[in-house]
């Protein structure tokens, strides 16, 4: 079956402005923003939590000792931001796994079929769909934005983060764009590029060029705001009383463990339904989320800090997720336990590049790619909300649109790296493009020659 008929007066210094266009730009992080364009989450101190064995805790004994060694558990677990490089290995082998599972990694179809359903119920459309609450990427999207919200709780970290109304206004725009790149180029960052070049699908490579473009174009307006603008970049709230964010922080643990507890249940309500497949998806996607939030894993910082500041902490960690994909992927087509012709998007060339390009500049506005949306709103991001709402509106308007426009297909087409060049030419091909972007970055790193001028 053809995967096309499925589913910122005077300008501000250099520093100011880079760090300005940090928090405008990116809400890959809710805490005090670092000159290099991405900041540390908010841990709550533990000096600010009341310790169990303290004198007036009223806790002794086993009682404390045990409930010390548990709070010294989560603050090695949860305490600290966990490396990006250990999120790209974790990503790469879940990604391998749902690969193995049924269907590698994506997103934006899910997405898609929430605005597919909203678009049914107001009868503004009328789609033959699955119910969300059955559609394996919308429950594997659930499970992602159910596993960042454990974790910021489980981290101390989750709140509610509002945002000024010119960033939810970019948000609201970045999220359109994203929608329809998404929809161009049959899958988003994780769909269209990710899990496509790890299935060796030319429409991968041509996506990943279209994302460095289109960064770059959304970098350079993001400089124009910063420059000529003067909006507020963050919305700072009140602070509340000691006492008060002490005893809702002591909670958030208990709550976050709840959550985890709950969506295993719901995996086992899924399998007494038979529907076991979908209880799966789920939990895959609690475990993107989770491990997405405490890595700090962000696509948009992959594409965007060499252009910005030069930084390639997240650039490598991608590279290294890419590498184990797509020799996991290779694996099971090469052995046949997966058809070759497997997540091969129909998108080359025109689709995915121009489509990567949209995308691009649209994730640069809202501060999140597709995924990045996701585990951002769970940790209780509006304006990562607000981007969510408009991409899935966005992505099924413009897919109906394509549909009935007839361009759909004369998008592209599925190009196979291997039926070209053959199995191993193609991996070495694909591994060296890998190679070739580390080199240029760790260069750029040094020489800063790609950091666009201020």
């Amino acid at each position: 079956m053809d995967p096309r008929s499925s589913d910122q007066s005077s300008p501000p210094r250099p520093m100011e402005s880079r760090c300005k266009l940090a928090d405008s730009g990116s809400s890959c992080s809710d805490g005090p923003t670092r000159l290099d364009g991405e900041s540390r989450p908010r841990t709550a101190s533990r000096d600010t939590a009341e310790n169990p064995n303290s004198k007036g805790s009223g806790i002794s004994g086993c009682s404390g000792n045990q409930l010390g060694r548990a709070q010294a558990v989560d603050d090695s677990v949860f305490g600290t931001q966990w490396p990006a490089w250990i999120g790209g290995i974790l990503l790469a082998i879940v990604n391998i796994m749902l690969f193995a599972y049924e269907k590698p990694w994506s997103t934006a179809d899910g997405v898609r079929n929430w605005g597919d359903w909203v678009f049914n119920t107001l009868n503004i459309a009328d789609k033959t769909i699955i119910p969300p609450y059955l559609y394996s990427t919308s429950l594997l999207n659930i499970g992602v934005i159910a596993g960042a919200f454990a974790a910021a709780l489980l981290a101390r970290q989750f709140r509610i983060q509002g945002a000024p109304p010119f960033e939810l206004f970019k948000g609201l725009i970045g999220g359109g764009l994203m929608g329809i790149g998404a929809a161009m180029a049959f899958g988003c960052n994780i769909g269209g590029f990710f899990s496509a070049i790890s299935a060796l699908s030319m429409a991968g490579v041509a996506m990943m060029l279209g994302l460095m473009i289109g960064v770059y174009i959304g970098l350079r307006l993001l400089i124009l705001e910063v420059t000529y603008l003067n909006f507020p970049s963050s919305n700072r709230a009140g602070t509340a009383p000691k006492s008060e964010v002490s005893g809702r922080l002591n909670r958030q643990p208990v709550i976050g463990a709840l959550v985890l507890a709950g969506i295993l249940g719901l995996a086992f309500i899924y399998d007494g339904f038979d529907y076991p497949t979908r209880g799966g998806f789920l939990l895959f996607g609690l475990f993107i989320g989770l491990v997405m939030q405490r890595t700090r894993f962000c696509f948009v910082r992959a594409f965007r800090e060499p252009f910005m500041t030069g930084d390639t902490e997240m650039t490598k960690a991608v590279i290294l997720a890419v590498v184990i994909s797509v020799i996991g992927f290779s694996i099971l087509k090469w052995t046949d336990l997966r058809d070759p012709s497997a997540s091969v998007s129909v998108g080359f060339w025109l689709g995915s590049l121009v489509g990567g390009i949209i995308f691009g500049v649209g994730m640069s506005l809202s501060g999140g790619c597709a995924t990045g949306c996701l585990w951002r709103a769970g940790e209780g991001q509006i304006k990562l909300w607000v981007a969510l709402a408009a991409f899935a509106m966005s992505t099924s308007l413009f897919r109906i649109w394509l549909e009935d426009s007839g361009w759909l297909m004369k998008l592209g087409n599925p190009v196979f790296l291997p039926d070209i060049v053959g199995w191993k030419m193609a991996i070495i091909t694909v591994l060296g493009i890998m190679l070739l972007w580390y080199l240029i970055v760790v260069w750029n790193e040094v020489k800063k020659k790609l950091v666009v001028a201020w």
